[in-house]
């Protein structure tokens, strides 16, 4: 028995704090009403800052001369204001254009659901007749743009005379537009010469399934041939490859290249038991390089002290020769400063193995992780740290990148550390101080969306650093949770330490961030980035100021 198959992807409107379980709710208790079809939850699961959840459909076409299998895979992305889905449907005969929707039959296109190119999927043919200019400049603006977007994956169908048949559209794959001749005009300025369309109709299809678009310009519009067209576009879906964002998806991957009418294997998976094998294996080993390199952090944290005392020692003498003769001490001073040069340069150097080895401990981590869990990814953070030219470029970059992140804080200040010598160093130190927060903050979100507790480890981004969590890539040394009592109860020290945030986080646009991490303990201007973690209500760690350190009770 052959498996004829067909996919249509796109957008769904959010709703709720919890939208991903809203829709699969809404889907579930619309079957109840209708007793057509039925509807299996297949589960869900979390994949980083992102939840996925699969639900299965079946029904039988008219008169039961066939039956139909559908996977509608569900996607949400914390932060983002839409859910992605995919409509994976099989059939036991060809698809044609009179067949009951698999779209329209669960009901997809009752949640507002629309297709890659944001055109909603709805049955009825749109009419675009008597529209005021405005209205018709504004729908061609769109139109055309989506008409030759390469991402487009459904086809439009533009009417400009009726058929002799009337003829309805497919949701998911065909879209309908009935259209006047000042519409018709409008929307070919909008358009290239190859896609400009004629005086009758013009099916535009996807670029995805490689056809050539149907264009009818005899009048009347055959019906019976836009019918046929619609027919050999649903077809053609059956050859076309899944969207490579939806390809390497488990579920979906798995449920496209079987019989979803066959019944299911019972034996093993061989490969897979080889995979776990070789995955416990190299969690082994992993897990002995993060022993042997603990024990290196801590000589190198010994060896810090010990440079650190003797730094202390040199000092020391430095003041017990002040009594003696200039000339003397001149000479003795110059020599003892060339001394504390060169156990500066040791120490520092030290501190920059210990951050690296911090670093590549929060990787290890992450890589650990990702064997206890085979759905969970950690390629952005085995990426080697990137280098920016400026402060801004990596403001702009950890904005554009950082989801879990609300950056907020003002570029000036930043700027002018980007004169300083060392502020290449700075600045790797403050994407690694940004990819942890936005780590702590994905990890944390994603236990509390699900319900769970998240634990001492994931209490604050102190306890999430100071035990290694996965995606922690600097020391808990260098992070500090509030300020002193005396900068707290300071006015002009507090007002100093309030930025912008969210009304959601606090009504008034301001709230005090009096959490920092340290990019330059102790030598001017030892900048600082201050945040202020509210992932318990809004899932977001906000930056308020990435600069030289602010004002204290000893600076003017």
């Amino acid at each position: 028995m052959g498996v004829h198959r067909i996919w249509h992807h796109g957008l769904v409107p959010t709703e709720g704090k919890r939208p991903l379980d809203a829709l699969r709710s809404r889907l579930i208790s619309r079957q109840r009403q209708h007793d057509d079809y039925t509807v299996a939850d297949l589960g869900s699961s979390d994949d980083g800052g992102s939840r996925r959840c699969d639900l299965k459909f079946a029904y039988e076409g008219g008169e039961r001369r066939y039956s139909v299998q559908v996977l509608l895979s569900l996607c949400y992305r914390a932060g983002e204001d839409r859910v992605t889905w995919l409509l994976a449907a099989a059939c036991t005969r060809p698809w044609r254009s009179c067949h009951d929707a698999p779209a329209h039959r669960i009901g997809l296109e009752e949640l507002g659901a629309s297709g890659s190119d944001e055109i909603p999927i709805e049955t009825p043919v749109l009419a675009m007749r008597g529209w005021s200019r405005q209205e018709c400049d504004h729908l061609a603006d769109l139109l055309g743009e989506a008409l030759v977007a390469p991402w487009r994956s459904s086809a439009v169908l533009v009417l400009t005379e009726p058929p002799t048949v009337p003829v309805a559209g497919w949701p998911g794959l065909v879209n309908v537009f009935d259209v006047d001749d000042r519409f018709r005009h409008t929307l070919n300025r909008h358009l290239p010469l190859g896609c400009v369309l004629p005086q009758g109709a013009r099916l535009y299809v996807p670029p995805c399934d490689q056809l050539p678009d149907f264009v009818e310009a005899a009048s009347p519009v055959s019906g019976e041939a836009l019918e046929d067209a619609i027919t050999r576009l649903i077809q053609a879906r059956s050859r076309t490859p899944l969207p490579e964002e939806w390809a390497q998806v488990p579920s979906v991957r798995d449920w496209y290249a079987t019989d979803p009418f066959a019944s299911p294997e019972r034996e093993p998976d061989a490969e897979l038991v080889g995979k776990l094998g070789r995955a416990e294996r190299e969690l082994a080993e992993a897990r002995g390089v993060i022993t042997i390199l603990r024990k290196k952090a801590k000589a190198h944290a010994e060896e810090r002290d010990r440079h650190a005392g003797e730094v202390k020692t040199l000092r020391r003498r430095l003041e017990d020769v002040c009594a003696t003769d200039v000339a003397c001490l001149r000479e003795q001073l110059a020599q003892l400063q060339a001394e504390v040069d060169d156990y500066a340069r040791a120490f520092e150097e030290t501190e920059a193995e210990r951050d690296e080895l911090r670093r590549v401990n929060g990787l290890l981590a992450g890589r650990l992780a990702r064997h206890h869990d085979a759905d969970d990814e950690v390629v952005a953070a085995e990426r080697p740290p990137e280098e920016f030219p400026s402060f801004g470029e990596l403001i702009g970059a950890a904005s554009a990148s950082l989801k879990h992140l609300a950056i907020t804080a003002e570029p000036a200040p930043a700027a002018i550390l980007d004169h300083h010598p060392k502020a290449a160093a700075w600045r790797r130190k403050a994407w690694d101080a940004l990819r942890t927060l936005d780590a702590y903050a994905g990890a944390r979100t994603s236990l509390l969306d699900a319900g769970q507790d998240p634990g001492p480890e994931l209490s604050d981004v102190l306890a999430f650093a100071r035990t290694g969590q996965p995606g922690s890539l600097i020391s808990a040394n260098i992070i500090a949770l509030a300020e002193s009592d005396t900068v707290t109860t300071n006015e002009r020290l507090r007002q100093a330490r309030t930025f912008r945030v969210d009304p959601r986080t606090n009504p008034a646009g301001r709230d005090y961030f009096g959490a920092h991490i340290a990019l330059e303990r102790f030598k001017s201007p030892a900048p600082r980035l201050h945040f202020l973690d509210d992932t318990d209500r809004t899932g977001t760690v906000y930056v308020g100021y990435l600069g030289a350190h602010l004002p204290t009770s000893k600076t003017n």
